[in-house]
């Protein structure tokens, strides 16, 4: 199964990525994906990205030479285009988007699906959201919490998560603690956590990511279950988003 599939992403749907653990991996998968399927992806961010990153797109433009002839040349080339803030020309990387040239690129682009990397993470597989975050437009009609399996285990600080002083306010857990489904289901499906943001009638579908790094899946299909029992989740895919076979399991009532 495509990951396209198992979030059951539209035409001109508007995905919104939050968490760490491959949020900009599962963008850019998608947008392949859809591209794949005969669609057109548009890809963006409303926090930064480096160099690296937009190096994956077959083609960017800058949000100030972003115009309706600009992105619509670049879709018609490459059937995905990624529009970027403004560059730091010594690092390369990129400032996100503001909310305005969100709104106006769905509206030059109707038809178009917009994946969005909607907060940061510093290369951790879990976070929780700080007070000025997630940025997620209004027009998002899916929202998607990403995790990395590989953070089961781990102990509750700043090598394995960003902001742990936040995780651990909204779990109750000990920093230090070893981190477990209970943890995780409990952030993820938190309202100031997870589902921080998100827009009134967006669906949450929940990725736990590099699942196939754990030599059991019991962590994975435990905190889906937990993750269930909250109703504003509709589902919980396990996943190995880099991997031939991006969906190993997807997870519903």
């Amino acid at each position: 199964m495509r990951l396209v599939d198992a979030l059951g992403v539209g035409g001109g749907e508007v995905v919104s990525l939050v968490g760490g653990g491959g949020k900009t991996a599962a963008m850019f998968r998608l947008a392949r994906e859809i591209v794949a399927r005969g669609e057109r992806a548009l890809t963006t961010t409303t926090t930064h990205i480096f160099a690296a990153q937009i190096a994956q797109a077959p083609a960017h433009v800058i949000a100030a030479d972003a115009t309706p002839e600009s992105v619509a040349a670049a879709l018609a080339a490459h059937g995905h285009v990624l529009v970027v803030g403004a560059t730091d020309a010594g690092s390369g990387r990129a400032g996100g988007v503001s909310l305005d040239l969100f709104a106006r690129l769905r509206g030059w682009c109707p038809g178009v699906c917009i994946v969005n990397e909607a907060d940061g993470s510093r290369m951790r597989p879990f976070k929780a959201p700080a007070a000025h975050e997630p940025v997620i437009p209004v027009e998002t009609t899916l929202v998607v919490p990403v995790v990395g399996a590989d953070v089961f285990g781990k102990p509750l600080d700043g090598e394995h998560v960003h902001r742990p002083e936040l995780v651990s306010a909204l779990s109750g857990a000990p920093l230090g603690t070893p981190i477990t489904p209970e943890i995780v289901a409990s952030v993820l499906a938190h309202p100031e956590g997870g589902r921080k943001g998100v827009p009134r009638n967006a669906r949450v579908i929940v990725v736990i990511n590099k699942v196939e790094s754990l030599p059991d899946k019991k962590p994975a299909r435990e905190t889906a279950e937990r993750l269930l029992r909250e109703l504003a989740i509709q589902a919980v895919v396990l996943a190995a988003v880099r991997g031939d076979d991006p969906v190993l399991e997807v997870c519903s009532r």
